[in-house]
């Protein structure tokens, strides 16, 4: 490879390494499969461009990732093995990674809303990792989030990554970062970042994971920047009415203008997300309250109507509440048998009859005309 090739090709030595194929690009370079000659392993190559090394901020920015990543031990930030200058460019040999980055995956579709939390879930971890040991991020954004075949996440690109409170402007006066995912503050007179600006660009890429759309697109990044100044979150449900209110509520408050109003931490912010999805839906609540206007109220049933009662209880939902009890007619025609419970209510009712009484009626007449004779023939 020349030293004054515009960019890396594939296939042509770089110092002890042996350029493969790209698998990464950026502004500043690319990231190559590339074959270590000394140690006979694949590697992935980070070359940057030739005109990074003559100029300070970016030197020093790639030195500092170099060391940042050093430093950082959680297992969804991919290791590095060394970083140097061959030929004029500066290059970063990290441990390779086979798998997609979130943009690739959300151009091949929507992703289930448990897989995207999951994902997004080992990035908090990644960047909790990072705020413990004084880092911002300052860059994330799905092509910086690596998805391996197993699902293992990993965040990279520590760039940028600054400590908090040190500015966000370059030497030229150019603010770093994407501007689809940076948080407001980055945009003031004096920008400052801390760990709630990762928490704003986190809630920023959890919104477009789960609708397929950036929070503020806008014509231009001026648009972009004005939206992300003065537009209030947009409303994740008007994209997915499918989704619960209170996970719209959770991303909205990730993406609050204020660093105050968001959540402290990116574990946090997730945290809250996961448990807004496993919390049951409301259940509706229960029609009350007189009849709406125009409908008649419920007639009562005739009694000549009322069913006649069965053996089995109704069910609840046919009658609510306990019937109020109701007089039925005495069955005509002969008596049941005595085997039966009926039969002796039956028995009991015909010893009270009209025809009994009537018998009863002139046996005492008869009793009444035999005294008052006996009584005539005796004073006779």
């Amino acid at each position: 490879m020349s030293p004054g090739d515009a960019e890396p090709r594939m296939g042509a030595r770089f110092g002890h390494y042996t350029l493969r194929e790209v698998i990464g690009r950026g502004g500043m370079g690319q990231v190559a499969r590339a074959t270590d000659t000394r140690l006979g392993r694949d590697v992935a190559l980070k070359v940057m461009n030739l005109d990074v090394a003559t100029h300070a901020d970016y030197r020093a920015r790639f030195q500092r990732e170099a060391e940042i990543v050093a430093r950082l031990t959680d297992p969804h930030v991919i290791p590095i093995h060394g970083y140097g200058e061959i030929d004029g460019r500066l290059y970063l040999d990290m441990r390779l990674v086979e798998g997609r980055n979130l943009a690739q995956l959300l151009a091949m579709g929507q992703l289930e809303v448990s897989r995207v939390l999951d994902i997004l879930g080992q990035i908090a971890d990644a960047l909790e990792s990072a705020h413990r040991a004084g880092l911002v991020h300052r860059d994330v954004k799905p092509s910086n989030i690596l998805v391996d075949p197993r699902g293992f996440t990993y965040l990279v690109d520590f760039g940028i990554a600054a400590t908090p409170g040190e500015g966000d402007v370059t030497g030229e006066g150019e603010v770093v970062g994407s501007a689809a995912y940076m948080a407001p503050e980055r945009f003031g007179q004096s920008p400052r970042a801390d760990a709630r600006s990762d928490v704003y660009s986190l809630a920023c890429v959890l919104y477009q994971a789960l609708t397929g759309s950036k929070p503020f697109p806008g014509p231009d990044t001026a648009a972009v920047i004005a939206a992300h100044l003065r537009t209030p979150p947009p409303p994740l449900r008007r994209r997915r009415p499918d989704l619960p209110v209170a996970l719209d509520r959770v991303v909205a408050r990730g993406m609050a203008k204020r660093p105050a109003d968001r959540p402290a931490t990116a574990g946090e912010l997730m945290r809250a997300a996961k448990a807004a999805m496993a919390a049951p839906a409301p259940a509706p609540a229960p029609v009350t309250g007189p009849p709406a206007p125009g409908v008649p109220p419920a007639r009562p049933v005739p009694r000549s109507a009322a069913p006649r009662p069965s053996a089995r209880p109704a069910t609840p939902a046919a009658r609510p509440h306990p019937p109020q009890a109701v007089r039925m007619p005495q069955p005509a025609g002969p008596a049941p048998t005595a085997a039966s419970p009926a039969a002796s209510s039956a028995a009991s009712s015909a010893a009270h009859s009209p025809t009994s009484t009537r018998w009863l009626l002139l046996g005492a007449i008869a009793v009444v005309v035999f005294i008052v004779l006996l009584i005539a023939l005796v004073l006779g």
